[in-house]
């Protein structure tokens, strides 16, 4: 296993522990009784009791809880148990133990961006023409690697014409998807002239979606995408790290970005299993497209080790990001027995002002979870036999 692998699996579990780490801290803060705090679900591998919880860790790695009395609504609550239950605190105090779990997943994102900001930099916009990676390609190899072209290297000519601007570069690849193309490559103090056909591929909202080697067939254009040249190459950006003050505002503006991102990916997610893509995608065969079909965590691990071999560091930066807020939304949905869920039903009774029977809704809940173990298996056999291709 790949050391980028294994530091987004602890990167995830770091996330689920200060999850519930933030339940735990506002619930001994208002007197809620927590009997459990646990990593992970299903058999018990590990567990120590301090005073009235019980720490432990569980066998399958896939989330986290911390159990609070009365959440339950079939528990038996001894008497003197009663007053610090869930049901007999306030409504106020019950939101804000619900919202404290969700709320670090902004609060962990927040402090990596500054973090990254002072740490990396981010890109400035400006890209020199320095190449940063050279993509080997799956099968056969890509133009770039198979003409000799590699990290460090700077593209000083195109076309027999000299040129150090990486637009320049840019438009004269997209131009000639499938065709040949020249290039003048320099390394070090040696020039040497290169002629490579290039591959093409699919630019959907500035990203690639769809990629075919030199002779391989490309799928048809759909609409609002465009097909250009393909080398196999990415240019160095230039970074510009920040201070902390600027770190602080720059990480605010990029936390509310992937937030507002974060909420039209969940939108696509339930776009594609009520419109019928998540299945065309589990049906068909080969490596998919970035776009045809869900990211599960196994993809998404993959991609994580790729970009930390490749040096990529803030790529996978990025994708601990995404995928901490990105969760912490979707635990925030109004459905059972998710946070968002019981916040639902803290919002009906302030509103109506008569208690719901939890009891009545154990029947939403437990088709809630069924839904998300089979978009969970879903995406994980989709991750396994038609892992997304990654080709930038």
């Amino acid at each position: 296993m790949s050391p980028g692998v294994l530091l987004f699996i602890a990167a995830i579990l770091i996330v689920v522990m200060i999850h519930e780490s933030g339940h735990f801290l506002v619930a001994k803060a208002f007197g809620f009784k927590a009997t459990q705090f646990f990593v992970g679900f299903g058999p018990t591998i590990w567990s120590i009791k301090r005073g009235e919880t019980e720490y432990g860790i569980k066998a399958l790695p896939l989330g986290g809880f911390v159990k609070i009395l009365g959440m339950n609504p079939y528990e038996d609550i001894a008497p003197g148990d009663r007053a610090r239950s869930y049901q007999a605190k306030p409504r106020w105090q019950r939101a804000l133990l619900l919202l404290a779990g969700s709320g670090t997943h902004w609060i962990v994102a927040f402090v990596i961006l500054v973090v990254a900001a002072m740490a990396i930099g981010f890109p400035t916009g400006a890209i020199s023409n320095e190449i940063a990676a050279v993509q080997r390609g799956r099968g056969a190899a890509t133009p770039a690697f198979a003409a000799g072209i590699r990290p460090g290297d700077r593209i000083v000519g195109v076309g027999g014409r000299a040129t150090d601007s990486w637009v320049d570069i840019r438009d004269y690849i997209r131009t000639r998807a499938g065709r040949e193309a020249h290039f003048t490559v320099e390394r070090g103090d040696v020039r040497r002239d290169v002629t490579v056909t290039l591959g093409q591929a699919i630019f959907k909202g500035g990203r690639p979606v769809a990629y075919a080697g030199p002779g391989e067939d490309l799928r048809p254009v759909r609409a609002g995408e465009e097909r250009v040249g393909f080398l196999g190459v990415e240019p160095e950006p230039e970074y510009q790290t920040e201070t902390l003050p600027g770190a602080l505002a720059d990480s605010a503006a990029r936390t509310w970005e992937i937030s507002v991102m974060s909420v039209r990916g969940i939108g696509d997610v339930f776009g594609m299993v009520f419109g019928g893509e998540l299945l065309d995608a589990i049906t068909g065969e080969g490596q998919r497209e970035a776009d045809e079909g869900p990211l599960g965590l196994v993809g998404a691990s993959r991609i994580a080790g790729e970009s930390v071999a490749r040096g990529q560091y803030l790529a996978f930066v990025g994708l601990i990001v995404s995928f901490t807020i990105f969760v912490g939304i979707m635990n925030l949905l109004p459905l059972p027995p998710l946070d968002g869920g019981h916040l639902a039903v803290l919002a009906w009774e302030g509103v109506t002002g008569r208690a719901v029977d939890l009891r009545r809704l154990i029947p939403v809940a437990a088709a809630v979870i069924s839904f998300f173990v089979l978009l969970f298996l879903a995406v994980l056999y989709l991750d396994l036999a038609r892992p997304i291709r990654v080709p930038f």
